[in-house]
C-alpha cells in the first residue's frame, strides 16, 4: 500500500511536471506568435509608407518639373512633343500608368501602357472634388481606378500641374496609378517566410521541451529511487550529484549528499553507541554482581566485605553516571533539561570523584597533586557540575601514562570561577583539538587507549558548561600533557532558607 501510495504520488508529480511543460510551451509559442506578427506588421507598414512614399514624390516631383518646363517655354506647346515622351519615359521606367486630366476632368493623354482610350477615361466628381481642394488625391482602394477593366486594387496619386497656352496659365492633373500586387507580393512573403519561420522555431522548442522533459524525468526517477533507498537504510548506491549540475535539482541533490553522508555517520556511531554502551554497564554491573554474590554465598571473608563494599559503592556510582550522561544527553537534545543553581565546594567534589578511581590510579601508580588546594565556594548545579567534573576526571585517568602525574587547579578570581585537570601522556596533536568536544568522536590516539569510551564525555560536558554561561578550553602538546580549564562565572549565592545557615548550604 505504502508503495503504491509512492508511486502514485510520482505519477501526479510527473503529470505536474507535463502539465507545467505544456503551459510553458503555449506560452513560448504565444510570445513566438505575436513577436513575429509583431514584427511582421512593422516591416510590411514600414515597405509600405517607404513604397507610397517614393510613389509620392515621384508624381509630385514629375507634375512640378512639367510645371517649370512649361514656364521656361511658355510659347511651345508642351502635348505635341516634351510631355508625350516624359509620360512615355516615366511610366517605362515606373512601371505605372500616367494620366493627364484637364481642369474639367476630361482626359487629354496617357502613357501608351493605357489600353482604354482618353475619351473613356473620366475623373469622378469625388476625386474632381478632392484635387481642387487639397491640390492632391491619393487612393489605394478600387476607386482610384479610371479603367474599370482592371479587377485589382490600384494605388492612386494625383498633383496639379500649371501649363502655359497662349500666355495664359491653365490648370492641369497629373495622375499616377501603380498595382498594389508588388506590396501584396512583398507581404505575402513576408507571411510566408514568417510562417516557416515560426513553425520551425515552434517544433525545436517542441523537441527541446520535451527532451528536456524526459531528461528531468529520468533525473527525478533516480532521485526519487536514491530517497527511497536512503529511506529504508540502504547507502550503497550514492547519489551522484554530477549529473544534477545545472539543473533545478542540483541544490536538493547537494542536500541529499549532505544528509546520506551525515545520516551514515549517524547510522555508524548509533551502532558504536549501542556497542560501547553496552560494554560499559555490562562491566560494573559484572563486578557489582561478582561481589555481592560471593558477599551473600559467603566466599568473601569477613574482613574483605568493607572493601568489596566500597568497590561495589564505586561502581554503582560509575553506573549512575554513566544512565545520567545518557538522560542528561536526551534533555539537551530535547531542551528540557534545567538548572538548580546550589552553592558546593568544587574542591571536595572533585575528592570525591578521584576517589571512584582509585583502584584503577593505584595499579598504574598515578599521582594525584592538587586537591588539597585551599577551598573553592562556587554556585551552579552540584548534580550536572559533578558530571562535568566526573567527564573530566575519567578522561585524565583513561590517558595519564603509567606512573604519571594527574593535578588539579582550583581558583577564585574576581570576576569567575577556575577549575582545571591536566594530566601527564601521549596528548593530542594540533589537528585532533578541534574536534574533541564533537558527539562520538574519538581521536585516533584514543581509539587504542579507550576502547569502551562513548565518545559523549567531553560532548555532554561542553552542553551542561555552555547551560552555566562557563567556557571550556584544551591546551596540549604532544608526549608531554593535556590540560582541560573550566571557567565558571560568578553568580550570586541564594539567600538561605529559614532554618538553614550558610554552614549547612556550603556543605549540601
Amino acid at each position: 500500500m505504502e508503495k503504491s501510495d509512492k508511486n502514485k504520488a510520482v505519477q501526479k508529480h510527473r503529470k505536474y511536471m507535463r502539465r507545467a511543460t505544456l503551459i510553458w510551451m503555449l506560452i513560448m509559442a504565444t510570445i513566438l506568435i505575436t513577436a513575429i506578427f509583431t514584427i511582421m506588421g512593422y516591416s510590411i507598414r514600414r515597405y509600405k509608407q517607404d513604397y507610397y512614399s517614393n510613389f509620392q514624390r515621384f508624381c509630385d516631383v514629375t507634375s512640378e518639373n512639367i510645371t517649370n518646363y512649361s514656364e521656361n517655354n511658355p510659347d511651345e506647346d508642351i502635348f505635341q512633343r516634351y510631355l508625350p515622351q516624359a509620360l512615355e519615359k516615366s511610366a517605362n521606367g515606373m512601371g505605372i500608368f500616367l494620366y493627364v486630366f484637364d481642369a474639367d476632368g476630361n482626359c487629354v493623354l496617357s502613357s501608351s501602357n493605357v489600353e482604354a482610350s482618353n475619351d473613356e477615361i473620366k475623373m469622378s466628381p469625388e476625386m474632381l472634388s478632392v484635387i481642387r481642394k487639397d491640390g492632391t488625391y491619393q487612393t489605394d482602394h478600387t476607386a482610384g481606378k479610371f479603367d474599370p477593366t482592371i479587377a485589382e486594387p490600384m494605388f492612386c496619386r494625383g498633383s496639379v500641374m500649371t501649363i502655359q497656352e497662349g500666355g495664359a496659365e491653365a490648370t492641369y492633373y497629373l495622375f499616377a496609378m501603380s498595382y498594389t500586387r508588388v506590396l501584396n507580393g512583398y507581404t505575402t512573403d513576408i507571411l510566408r517566410v514568417s510562417v516557416i519561420l515560426m513553425v520551425i522555431m515552434l517544433v525545436l522548442i517542441g523537441i527541446g521541451q520535451t527532451a528536456a522533459l524526459y531528461a528531468k524525468e529520468r533525473r527525478m526517477d533516480s532521485l526519487i529511487q536514491a530517497v527511497q533507498q536512503y529511506a529504508q537504510g540502504n547507502y550503497d548506491t550514492p547519489l551522484d550529484p554530477s549529473q544534477y549540475v545545472g539543473t533545478e535539482l542540483e541544490e536538493l541533490t547537494q542536500l541529499m549528499e549532505t544528509i546520506s553522508s551525515q545520516s551514515q555517520r549517524a547510522e555508524e556511531s548509533s551502532r558504536q553507541f549501542v556497542s560501547n554502551v553496552s560494554h560499559e554497564l555490562r562491566t560494573p554491573m559484572t563486578i557489582i554482581s561478582g561481589f555481592v554474590d560471593g558477599i551473600l554465598d559467603g566466599t568473601v571473608p569477613k574482613n574483605k566485605r568493607m572493601e568489596y563494599l566500597s568497590i561495589v559503592s564505586q561502581e554503582v556510582q560509575r553506573l549512575k553516571m554513566l544512565v545520567t550522561s545518557m538522560l542528561n544527553l536526551t534533555k539537551f537534545d530535547a531542551g528540557t533539561i534545567q538548572l538548580n543553581y546550589r552553592p558546593f565546594i568544587l574542591n571536595d567534589t572533585a575528592f570525591r570523584i578521584v576517589l571512584m578511581f582509585s583502584n584503577r590510579l593505584e595499579k598504574r601508580n598515578v599521582e594525584i597533586e592538587g586537591l588539597d588546594s585551599p577551598p573553592v565556594r562556587v554556585c551552579a548545579d552540584p548534580d550536572l557540575m559533578s558530571q562535568v567534573i566526573y567527564n573530566l576526571v575519567e578522561n585524565a585517568v583513561k590517558f595519564v601514562n603509567e606512573g604519571g602525574t594527574i593535578k588539579f587547579t582550583f581558583s577564585d578570581t574576581e570576576n569567575e570561577w577556575i577549575f582545571a585537570v591536566r594530566n601527564t601522556g601521549n596528548g593530542i596533536s594540533e589537528e585532533e583539538l578541534p574536534k574533541i568536544f564533537e558527539r562520538f568522536y574519538k581521536s585516533d590516539a584514543s581509539r587504542s587507549q579507550d576502547k569502551t569510551g562513548l565518545g559523549l564525555g567531553l560532548d555532554i560536558t561542553r552542553r551542561i558548561l555552555h547551560l552555566h554561561h562557563a567556557q571550556i578550553s584544551v591546551r596540549s602538546e604532544e608526549h608531554v600533557f593535556t590540560e582541560f580549564e573550566v571557567r565558571l562565572p560568578h553568580v550570586a549565592f541564594p539567600e538561605p532558607e529559614p532554618g538553614e545557615t550558610k554552614e549547612k548550604r556550603s556543605n549540601g
